[in-house]
């Protein structure tokens, strides 16, 4: 099936271990490698998703009532969300822990579905491509390699805006930085310069997807997006908005934000 895009992998036991740390210090990413796939979990090969979109809406009209909706636009907006977060997650997760990317080529990765999203990725084989910390590494193997191509099959799939579909995968590499925060809170200040440095480097879908906010005199930050993901239009909403969400003014904006700062 070829090398990972961007580089040769390194060794399987150092990919591993890379892995390991990731899932490590965040207990909520679910990445399985080779033959450690565990469980009654049905894999979906993203190459073959991404390739054939009656698949792909297919997949997605199975999760649409348990999200709350009946709309193919919605559903597909929702699914392209948990599924570049869950993507997002390996490729940013490994250069955080490590400064390397583990390959999410879509040849060698899988989803699973539960909870009526993806929340699950399946490896062929752990292989880290080369990146000693360099940013345009990371965008080659996640999002030219991968997330580029989720964003054009699902507008084709189900013919939903580009914008909205940049800003969940914006989102979404937003969300995977994010889950640092807290458990690497001694390295605040990296993270909040390495989410920075990764959307300065973005392709332009991607870095007109939303914008990295500074919150007060410290290395916090805050996420906010430019279209909206549709979750408001959701029965099991309750017409409640993300927190990210492009519908928010500028003065709840603000007032999160002056909030955020007083509580640290």
């Amino acid at each position: 099936m070829g090398e990972p895009a961007g580089g040769s992998p390194a060794a399987k036991g150092p990919a591993r271990r890379v892995l390991d740390e990731l899932t490590a210090t965040v207990g909520y990413f679910r990445i399985e490698t080779g033959g450690d796939s565990g469980g009654d979990r049905t894999w979906w090969s993203c190459e073959e998703l991404l390739a054939d979109p009656a698949a792909l809406v297919g997949l997605v009209r199975s999760t649409a009532s348990g999200r709350g909706t009946d709309d193919d636009g919605v559903a597909m907006s929702l699914f392209v969300q948990g599924y570049a977060y869950r993507i997002a997650s390996t490729a940013i997760g490994s250069f955080v822990v490590s400064g390397d990317v583990a390959s999410v080529d879509p040849a060698r990765t899988s989803v699973a579905i539960g909870r009526h999203r993806p929340n699950a990725v399946h490896l062929d084989d752990a292989a880290l491509v080369a990146a000693c910390g360099d940013i345009a590494v990371l965008h080659r193997v996640l999002v030219d390699g991968h997330l580029a191509a989720l964003v054009d099959a699902a507008h084709t799939a189900a013919r939903i805006g580009r914008p909205l579909l940049w800003a969940n995968v914006g989102s979404s590499c937003a969300a995977s930085f994010g889950a640092f925060v807290d458990p690497l809170a001694h390295e605040a200040q990296r993270l909040r310069d390495m989410v920075e440095a990764f959307f300065a480097a973005a392709r332009d879908g991607l870095a007109q997807s939303g914008r990295v906010v500074r919150i007060g005199d410290g290395a916090r930050w805050a996420w906010e997006r430019r279209a909206c993901c549709l979750w408001y239009r959701t029965t099991v909403s309750g017409g409640a908005k993300c927190s990210d969400c492009s519908l928010w003014t500028d003065a709840e904006r603000s007032a999160r934000y002056a909030e955020a700062a007083e509580q640290r």
